[in-house]
């Protein structure tokens, strides 16, 4: 897996290679066209004066050069996703069987002390009605 440092280097590199070669774009400009290259290619025309064949051989070159740090940016974060799911997943079966115990003791609770359970509900239930009546006078 690539590491931070690699894949920021690399994306440097690469940001400088772009830079090079057509000196005049600035990163405002290159982010302005995120994924359609018809837009840049005619965009690097205007503000270069080279020829359409000339911007597409020059990208190519440059993803030619830089496919192998693609590619390793892509593999490292399906690396971080698949982590992602597994240790989410593990997560929520961890959350669901704590909820599952807890509800178990809950009943075991109620069924052990219906009387006191009763008392306890109807005490909460009158200090929520209580607190929405105070509520809903103050407005």
């Amino acid at each position: 897996m690539a590491t931070q440092s690699q894949i920021q280097g690399g994306w440097t590199e690469l940001k400088g290679k772009v830079k090079e070669a057509w000196g005049q774009l600035n990163e405002d400009e290159l982010r302005e066209f995120q994924g359609n290259l018809d837009q840049f290619v005619g965009w690097i025309q205007r503000k270069t004066g080279q020829s359409q064949a000339e911007v597409e051989r020059c990208l190519a070159d440059l993803e030619q050069r830089f496919r192998p740090v693609l590619q390793q940016v892509t593999e490292t974060a399906r690396e971080y996703y698949e982590q992602a799911v597994g240790t989410s997943g593990e997560a929520v079966d961890r959350v669901k069987g704590e909820i599952q115990a807890q509800h178990a003791k809950a009943e075991q609770l109620v069924r052990r002390r219906p009387m006191e359970s009763v008392a306890v509900a109807f005490g909460t239930g009158l200090v929520a009605g209580a607190v929405v009546a105070l509520i809903l006078r103050s407005k």
